[in-house]
């Protein structure tokens, strides 16, 4: 953290802390682990300045099962696989109270199926009927290393449009500019 500070960078991932997929079977042993898996990545980010923005994603996470643990981690920023399960993490009571950034993904990367802008519009517009403009962020699921380059193209350039979209007509979605 403090030699990526150092070379100017205000903006840090700490990618997949992959609390989900390991998280025990038997119940017995989830809260442990989950404890333990929160405070390696909380000591991981801990020589962060205040100054420096802190972003998480989790992909394949079933995440809305751990968001109590996933807001404990502390990251400024959290992204999670969002489109490929219909954006099931926004039905989670818990999302309307996680106190951070939040990027429910818009975007699935495993298909090379392209969304329309109108499929990312609304995604976006779900999102924000359940947090504050300032706390929604943007972004397709996961990395976009399994698509092609005109896919790629193709998807941001729909995610930026609807993005554009939402802040014209409800002026809303501050962030990222």
């Amino acid at each position: 953290m403090r030699d990526l500070e150092a070379a100017g960078i205000g903006v840090i991932q700490v990618d997949e802390p992959a609390l989900r997929e390991l998280l025990p079977l038997r119940r017995a042993g989830q809260d442990r682990y989950l404890a333990w898996a929160v405070d390696a990545y909380r000591r991981a980010t801990a020589g962060a300045g205040d100054g420096t923005q802190i972003h998480t994603h989790l992909c394949y996470s079933d995440a809305d099962q751990i968001l109590a643990a996933i807001d404990t981690l502390d990251a400024d920023v959290t992204t999670i696989e969002s489109a490929r399960s219909g954006a099931r993490i926004l039905d989670e009571p818990a999302v309307g109270r996680f106190g951070r950034g939040l990027g429910p993904g818009v975007y699935d990367i495993h298909s090379p199926r392209v969304p329309s802008v109108d499929e990312i519009e609304d995604l976006l517009c779900r999102a924000l009927r359940i947090l504050p403009a300032d706390r929604v962020w943007v972004n397709p699921d996961c990395g976009l290393k399994t698509r092609t380059y005109p896919q790629v193209e193709a998807a941001l350039a729909g995610l930026v449009e609807a993005a554009r979209r939402v802040r014209v007509h409800s002026g809303r979605l501050s962030y990222p500019s």
